[in-house]
């Protein structure tokens, strides 16, 4: 059983703490650790926030990382919680699977996608909650519980979208969705007006995925660019094309040029200009299913173009008819403050929920903030903004919700009620729960 200290705690390099690290072996091994009374269990800290991150001891699942099983016909898989996703995909999709419901990056583990429960590019049925068949959950009492949506169904309702304060996921197994190709039929078109991004979206009712680019917003105004996407219907008795990952670490003159780029508010602007325009002179009819899902993973190292102080990752719901008022209200805080997001992304939203789940009817918004002296302002812009138009804000990436937005919430005291329930001494917390005292 490995230890160690000083690492990078989240994606987003925005927490500033020394816990000790500890790297269990086995279920023995961590049986043994469960007995402390302080700690959060983390995967491959992938996170953007700071409900992985604990300040006394993080137990990392990175070592347990077996594939439990693989039905090729039925399109099961069932693994331990530390398998990334990347060795997933490859080894279901040449098998004709693929998994239904993916975040942006496929350096996610399998437990942090349960943990957060993951949404992507769906249109519809966007979590991953609805293809978990079963979960096994190592308690704070050392006991195993097999869980699924019709056993020990509050273990199971609690625990994913849990951030991990239920317990640690042991394995969990995942329905799959058949695919007869790698491809991805992608169509990507402009548009320069509100109206003409509302009635490009209705365009999705004819594909799977939909994510949306913007490129510029304010003053009423708004221009960018909508990602449509389904998976290629190859209707031949040939086996898939073969698949395989690319990783490439960012390099000197990338590195330099990125950083210049994404840290000043004018040189931004630029930056997203040629970006849509590049876009639209390379733009290519079939994508692969890499280049479709996980365009941040180009470089696999990006986050560290935002030095030392990092960025953090504000993504929320808001209902349509404040959609445009909102859009309005950051623009013109940006303007004002000369501050910005190095991108921001916009998805047509609806999912059921409960408890902290990020879920509701609307537009989900996400921003990439790089952290500089405008923090404080920009946060409590953003918290104030928050409060005035009852948004529901993705806990899985958040690190600055004030604990005054939710702490009279149905969902949130529903969650709590459940944790006192299930976890009443609360070994697994994380600052995160510590910040929004759940």
């Amino acid at each position: 059983m490995k230890s160690q200290s000083n690492f990078s705690l989240n994606w987003s390099g925005n927490i500033k703490a020394s816990p000790k690290i500890i790297y269990p072996n086995n279920l023995g091994e961590l049986k043994k650790i469960i007995k402390e009374k302080n700690f959060i269990i983390a995967g491959n800290q992938r996170s953007f926030g700071d409900n992985s991150v604990n300040t006394d001891l993080i137990i990392s699942m990175k070592n347990f990382k077996q594939i439990l099983n693989f039905d090729k016909s039925k399109g099961i898989i069932e693994a331990q919680s530390g398998v990334l996703l990347k060795d997933i995909l490859s080894l279901i999709i040449e098998a004709g699977w693929c998994v239904p419901v993916t975040p942006g990056s496929k350096y996610v583990s399998l437990g942090g996608m349960v943990a957060n429960n993951v949404h992507g590019k769906n249109i519809i049925n966007n979590q991953i909650k609805h293809h978990i068949l079963e979960l096994k959950i190592l308690t704070e009492k050392n006991d195993i519980v097999t869980c699924s949506p019709t056993e020990n169904k509050n273990y199971f309702d609690s625990t994913i979208g849990g951030f991990g304060l239920t317990g640690c996921i042991l394995s969990s197994k995942i329905k799959l969705k058949k695919i007869n190709s790698i491809l991805i039929d992608q169509e990507i078109l402009e548009f320069k007006s509100y109206n003409n991004f509302f009635s490009l979206l209705e365009k999705s009712n004819s594909y799977e995925y939909n994510v949306n680019w913007v490129e510029s917003f304010g003053n009423g105004s708004i221009k960018g660019l909508c990602y449509f996407g389904k998976h290629k219907n190859n209707n031949t008795s040939h086996p898939i094309e073969k698949f395989s990952f690319k990783e490439k670490k960012i390099d000197f003159f990338n590195f330099l040029i990125l950083k210049i780029f994404t840290q000043n508010y004018y040189l931004i602007k630029l930056t997203k200009f040629m970006f849509k325009k590049l876009k639209k002179l390379f733009y290519k009819k079939t994508s692969t299913f890499d280049e479709f899902f996980y365009p941040q993973d180009y470089f696999i190292n990006w986050n560290k173009i935002y030095g030392k102080n990092g960025f953090f990752q504000a993504q929320f719901l808001v209902k349509e008819k404040y959609f445009k008022d909102i859009m309005n209200k950051i623009s013109k805080f940006f303007e004002e403050e000369k501050n910005f997001s190095t991108f921001i992304i916009i998805k047509k939203f609806d999912e059921k929920g409960k408890y902290l789940n990020f879920y509701g009817q609307g537009f989900s918004i996400s921003m990439d903030i790089p952290i500089n002296s405008k923090f404080e302002k920009t946060k409590n812009f953003l918290n104030s903004m928050f409060k005035e138009y009852d948004v529901k804000v993705n806990f899985s990436k958040d690190s600055i919700v004030n604990k005054d937005l939710i702490k009279n919430k149905k969902d949130y005291l529903e969650f709590v009620k459940e944790l006192n329930l299930i976890s009443p001494e609360r070994k697994f917390n994380s600052i995160f729960s510590r910040r929004l005292e759940i």
